[in-house]
């Protein structure tokens, strides 16, 4: 009995080079494990430099101010004013914005109550070129003495610059008989704030 060697389809692919695509498969998977295993640098590229050194220093703020200087007038009566003056620098090296406000008061020797005194005056700060530019009626800010505040942003102040005040007090008009031969004291308190660049 011979045996019959079997047919192998028509189609089908001889067995032959099976062996190349066992091949190809192995050397991709080895490229891939090689490429993993490098760091994935490829192809990405660096680079550095330095700046020559500078130096950085912060600014200061500074602010003088010289006494008040007022105009001696007799008593105040209904509807009348006194007007002082003062100065104020910036020593510092940053523009200032210059607020004012009283930060204190005090009432002697009268029979009216501290707010009735105080509720009968009224502060006005005008800026002047000179002292002798002070003057009733400038304008300006405006408000009750016991209670003053320019607020913020009010002035700038350059660097370097000096700056005089007007300020007038005045007792209103209609003012009681009770408020008569009272004494007021008080203070105002100049601040400077940086002006934001």
């Amino acid at each position: 009995m011979t045996g019959r060697a079997r047919p192998t389809g028509r189609h089908r692919a001889p067995r032959r080079h099976r062996w190349v695509w066992t091949t190809a498969a192995a050397l991709t998977a080895g490229g891939l494990v090689a490429l993993l295993g490098s760091g994935g640098t490829y192809a990405l590229w660096n680079a550095s430099a330095s700046t020559q050194g500078a130096t950085i220093r912060s600014g200061t703020a500074a602010l003088s101010v010289s006494a008040l200087s007022t105009t001696r007038t007799p008593a105040l009566g209904p509807g009348t004013s006194t007007t002082g003056t003062f100065t104020v620098r910036n020593s510092g090296t940053v523009p200032l914005s210059i607020r004012v406000v009283t930060s204190s008061t005090e009432v002697t020797w009268g029979d009216a109550t501290d707010a009735d005194v105080l509720g009968s005056q009224t502060l006005h700060l005008s800026s002047v070129g000179s002292a002798s530019s002070c003057r009733p009626g400038l304008g300006g800010a405006r408000g009750p003495l016991a209670s003053f505040d320019t607020g913020s942003g009010y002035y700038t102040l350059p660097v370097g610059a000096t700056g005089t005040a007007c300020i007038e007090v005045a007792l209103s008009a209609d003012a009681p008989q009770s408020v008569s031969g009272a004494v007021t004291d008080f203070t105002l308190t100049v601040s400077g704030t940086q002006v934001a660049p």
